[in-house]
């Protein structure tokens, strides 16, 4: 038995910012499938980002795990459709997040594919695995990265323990908890086949829930599968046995095993709906592809909202149009307005450093990065910051910390004057 099911640890971090918890009603209410759209755009982009060209005609039918698109490159890259529908064409758009992509056009179907025939996974091989994983496009909603990439480069580090964090840290998001609510087994199951292909010492799903659901967990897996952990925003695992801890999403776990005992192709994920623009905030199923206002939509809005987020409130990012879902978005969030604190002149109260779980001096980077101090900067190490938001959150003055602390982290000691166009002289 793991050491880890002995003592339960619990990291004690005095750094961070507490977060109210938002994560009710939806957290509480079982994931409902979305109502199928009249249309959705799905991004041509395999999952390792190449671009991919439509694999069928104008008007042909296809069904849902049909391909799509095949990579330009002919590395083998797909996308597959996440509905069944007609495909009508293709459209450029410009998303906030993976930029100018062409996007398939499908007018959804009522009927959708057949489940695949169960295959036992027992004897797969490493190589396999790792295979399937990038075949089937898999996506880690952790951070947007391919899963097959991720896991053939842990192969690499020696005294590895797979963590599936379900911790879900931010206010709103419960998306994890759904998915384990529902599929624990099959979550579990999908991660010790990516523990396999890595070639882990060991796994466990990391998470952060009330005593009573964590029980209710607990009675569906063993006692070794769980990890409980607690603190103040962000925790970071700690070292696991001795070994280095290496994080993979709930939703990328089941979708792993989805492929290699079902053979279905990621089709779209469990999205938290929330914002107290919402009606009825939930988790939803919702295919790859659909356009943000359709999700909100069928979750009903209260109030039009002024203010919509892909991703939590701490690190999500907003959107003003409407734009399809992707892999690697777990929450949306609507709001009446934005609250902000009116801005001011840093004070030097020293609050974001108090804050900043990677020991960094915000304040600091911001003051000479406007300070135009470029050759200092590389000595406050922004290289080091993850971009967590506690910095902006605790911030008297209402400043975009974390904006400036990101900025002069990608950099990366090469920043460029803007003199305006030639036409202004």
């Amino acid at each position: 038995m793991s050491k880890i099911t002995k003592r339960g640890v619990s990291p004690f971090i005095k750094r961070g910012v507490l977060l109210p918890s938002m994560k009710q009603p939806a957290a509480s209410r079982p994931i409902i499938d979305i109502a199928p759209p009249s249309r959705i755009v799905i991004p041509l982009l395999a999952g390792d980002g190449s671009e991919c060209l439509p694999a069928i005609k104008s008007y042909d039918t296809v069904l849902k795990g049909d391909v799509l698109g095949i990579s330009e490159t002919g590395d083998g890259g797909r996308v597959y459709s996440p509905v069944s529908g007609v495909y009508v064409g293709t459209k450029k758009i410009l998303h906030p997040i993976i930029g100018n992509v062409t996007c398939a056009l499908l007018d959804c179907m009522a009927t959708g594919g057949e489940t695949g025939k169960f295959k036992d996974t027992a004897s797969m091989s490493e190589q396999e695995i790792l295979e399937m994983a990038s075949s089937m496009g898999i996506i880690d909603e952790l951070d947007g990265q391919p899963l097959g990439l991720k896991l053939a480069a842990w192969r690499k580090l020696r005294r590895v323990m797979l963590v599936a964090d379900a911790t879900e840290q931010e206010p709103y998001c419960s998306a994890s908890r759904a998915v384990l609510k529902d599929s624990a087994v099959q979550v579990r199951d999908g991660l010790a086949l990516a523990a396999r292909a890595m070639g882990a010492k060991g796994f466990c799903i990391a998470v952060m829930l009330p005593q009573k659901r964590l029980s209710a967990l607990k009675a569906k897996l063993n006692d070794g599968d769980l990890f409980s952990v607690k603190g103040r925003y962000p925790v970071e695992l700690p070292s696991i046995d001795g070994c280095i801890v290496c994080r993979i999403g709930v939703q990328a776990c089941l979708a792993l095993y989805r492929a290699a005992a079902y053979g279905e192709p990621p089709c779209g994920c469990v999205v938290t709906i929330a914002g107290d623009a919402v009606a009825n905030p939930q988790n939803v199923q919702v295919p790859y592809g659909t356009l943000v206002e359709d999700v909100l939509r069928f979750c009903g809005l209260a109030h039009e909202p002024e203010y919509v987020l892909l991703g939590d409130v701490m690190t999500g990012i907003t959107v003003q149009d409407a734009v399809p879902t992707i892999p690697g978005i777990t929450c949306i969030l609507a709001f009446k307005s934005r609250v902000q604190s009116p801005l001011h002149a840093c004070i030097g109260c020293g609050r974001c450093v108090s804050a900043c779980h990677r020991n960094l001096l915000p304040y600091e980077i911001m003051r000479r990065l406007d300070n135009m101090q470029y050759e200092r900067l590389s000595q406050l190490l922004p290289d080091e910051c993850d971009g967590c938001g506690a910095c902006s959150y605790v911030c008297p003055s209402g400043l975009e910390v974390t904006a400036k602390v990101l900025e002069a982290r990608d950099a990366q000691g090469n920043i460029f004057m803007k003199w305006g166009d030639g036409d202004e002289l």
